[in-house]
This record gives structure tokens, sequence and C-alpha cells, in this order.
């Protein structure tokens, strides 16, 4: 029998505790990984090479999706805080293209910029924000369609916001699921196809951290394919 001042933990608690317990063993494997594969302790074959690279890739998914958790169970316990300070959008934007100019380029992808020359400063946290562009982009590069991606990226003014928009050409999102597409571990079911492993959760955050912000987030389908992404910023005064 329970005693009389038992609670119930919460789904959302248990979750949080259990995440912030793997962190820490997790980004200990992760070190362990990195530094066998630098080989600081000795050389490795090939095939050794391809098994710890193997693993690390897996360690990262399983970090990603902790830190994803944990970014859940705070903003479902309204926890969830932005560190805001003024910054350049188009700046961290830039940043990101240069980041991802590779990965684009070896998936036959194209990515445009396109800016008004002069662009007021945005107030958020830059983090976060870099945490929503880069999820944006790499979701149309991800589920590109076959053949040559384009995406096309804007920011510009709008009153007193900033808008920034996101154009892809790739696979879309069938409609039938418009209205899940920000919802938790939603995922469509060619973006499973393409890339099991995913959370359904990156949307989900981009979400909460636009609207905590003092923006908007949503998206429109395409007249021939793809979609554009779409969110909203506070300009700093």
């Amino acid at each position: 029998m329970l005693p009389d001042d038992f609670t119930k933990p919460k789904v959302s608690e248990v979750v949080s505790i259990t995440s912030h317990q793997l962190k820490t063993p997790i980004s200990i494997v992760k070190a362990y990984l990195e530094a066998l594969l630098s080989e600081d302790y000795g050389k490795i074959n090939d095939k050794q090479k391809e098994y710890l690279g193997d693993a690390l890739e897996n360690i990262k998914r399983m970090s990603m999706l902790v830190n994803h958790l944990l970014d859940v169970s705070r903003i479902e316990e309204r926890r969830y805080e932005l560190q805001s300070q003024e910054f350049s959008l188009k700046e961290v934007t830039e940043d990101i293209i240069r980041d991802f100019f590779s990965w684009a380029q070896a998936s036959n992808c194209q990515i445009i910029l396109k800016t008004e020359k002069k662009l007021p400063l945005t107030i958020s946290d830059p983090l976060k924000i870099r945490q929503v562009i880069e999820n944006i982009i790499a979701n149309a590069i991800k589920y590109k369609s076959p053949g040559q991606g384009k995406i096309e990226i804007s920011i510009k003014k709008e009153n007193n916001m900033l808008l920034f928009s996101c154009q892809d050409n790739g696979i879309g999102i069938p409609e039938d699921d418009f209205s899940k597409v920000f919802s938790k571990f939603y995922r469509a079911e060619k973006a499973v196809e393409i890339d099991p492993s995913g959370t359904g959760l990156g949307l989900y955050i981009d979400k909460a951290i636009i609207e905590l912000s003092g923006g908007k987030i949503w998206y429109e389908k395409n007249p021939d394919a793809g979609v554009t992404f779409y969110f909203t910023l506070p300009i700093a005064i």
C-alpha cells in the first residue's frame, strides 16, 4: 500500500528526470568515441573507423532526442525560457547557410538567400532562433524531391516585424496532415521513409520558441511542389 503522502509523478516529470539522467552518460560516450575516431589513443583500421563512426552518429541522435524531450517537458510545464537580446536575423541566417553549404551541395540542393539591404535588428534568443532556422532548412534539404533541390530564403521588414520565409520544392506535406504539422511526434509517411531517425518534435519546439518571442510561425503549400515555412519576429526598438 502506498503511503498517504505519495504523489504519482506526471509523465512530463518522468521524462524530464530521465532525460537529465541520460545527458551525462551520453556526453561521456560521445567524447570517448570522438577521441577514438581522432586517433588520439592510437591508429584504428578502416573497419574500426566505420563502426565507431556509426556509433557516434547514433549517439548524436540520442543526444538530440534527449535535448528535445527536455525542451518539450519545459514547454509543457511553462518553464521554457529565452535569453532575449538584440541581434541580426540576417547574419544568423547567413552563418547557418555557410554551415549547411557542403551538405546542400552533396544533396544536389541549391540555397538562395534574398534580403533587403538594410534590415533592423530583432529581439529574441539568438541561439534558439538559430535552432528554428537550422531545423527548417535541414528539413528542406532532407526532404527534397528527387533531382535538383531548390531552397529560397527571404527576410524582409513588414510593419513592426521581420518576416522570414523558406520555400522549397520538396516532397511537401499531405493535405490530411495539415493540422498536425506543429504537433508533438508528427511525421508524414514519406518523411519517415526518407529519415526513420527523426523525432517529430522539431517543429513543435520551433512553434514554442517563435511564440515565446512574440512572433508567429506557419506554412503554406506551394502551387507546384513543396512548402514554404514562415515566421515573424519583433523588431528591436
